[in-house]
């Protein structure tokens, strides 16, 4: 299902972004650099992807592959993790395989989501609710994740406007904006596209912050706008006639670095 908003939580402590309205695509676009080497969490599909014989695990070894393996719809919840040389998984103990199963069923690491056999950088865990978990060893990579999100939902949001008929093209989010925005994310960021607006060439997003405190895994996606305990404190701004990208300001304490 599209979802007309992006909703993102940073637990700092385990570098983990828990996100709704973000999916594999953004990952692509977004990314610098795409990972070398994917190891599947869940299932096994010995048609489809190459078997380790180590792991007994789903594998993709191609840039090519890999691309196309984010960017297709899958029917089931995708989970991987990267890992650096292809002959990496072969070193893995009974315990650390063990450990990749238990993250692909239950959501969440036994210890690290990293290991220094694989030197992994992402771990990609999709949910069955719509949200992902996404694990980064540098937590700024998320940022340019992020702006790949809002260019896709800025598309969105104006090619569902049937008054404009001229393509359009999006620029990805400045730097500056996007560090705004993921200081934003220990509050549980919100980023209402379902409710923008055009006002004088204008595509006006609401950026808004939870103000209930609750755990990043409490949020429900489907609970209706109204029961969600959010406060607006800023406006995310697109020119449609330049293409600039503009941040306004209404709350600067939700702002301030957290302590």
């Amino acid at each position: 299902m599209q979802r007309k908003y992006i909703y993102a939580n940073l637990e700092k402590l385990d570098n983990l972004v828990f996100a709704y309205g973000i999916d594999q695509s953004d990952f692509v676009h977004g990314i610098k650099r795409l990972p070398a080497n994917l190891v599947s969490l869940v299932g096994v599909d010995d048609n489809e992807h190459a078997v380790n014989a180590h792991t007994g695990l789903n594998v993709i070894n191609d840039e090519n592959e890999i691309r196309r393996y984010m960017l297709q719809s899958h029917s089931l919840p995708v989970k991987w993790l990267d890992y650096d040389e292809v002959g990496d998984l072969d070193f893995l103990t009974a315990t650390e395989i063990a450990e990749l199963l238990y993250l692909g069923h239950m959501d969440r690491p036994i210890r690290s989501p990293f290991n220094y056999k694989l030197r992994n950088r992402y771990v990609f865990l999709e949910q069955r609710n719509g949200g992902i978990k996404l694990y980064f060893y540098y937590i700024s990579a998320f940022s340019h994740i992020l702006s790949a999100a809002i260019v896709r939902h800025t598309l969105a949001a104006y090619r569902g406007r049937r008054m404009f008929m001229r393509s359009l093209s999006v620029p990805r989010v400045p730097e500056a904006i996007l560090k705004q925005l993921v200081a934003l994310m220990p509050d549980g960021l919100f980023i209402y596209f379902d409710q923008s607006m055009v006002r004088q060439r204008q595509l006006l997003v609401p950026v808004h912050t939870e103000t209930t405190g609750n755990e990043i895994e409490v949020f429900d996606p489907a609970r209706g706008g109204e029961n969600r305990r959010t406060h607006n404190v800023a406006t995310l701004k697109f020119n449609l006639n330049s293409g600039t990208w503009a941040l306004q300001v209404h709350d600067e304490t939700a702002f301030e670095p957290h302590l």
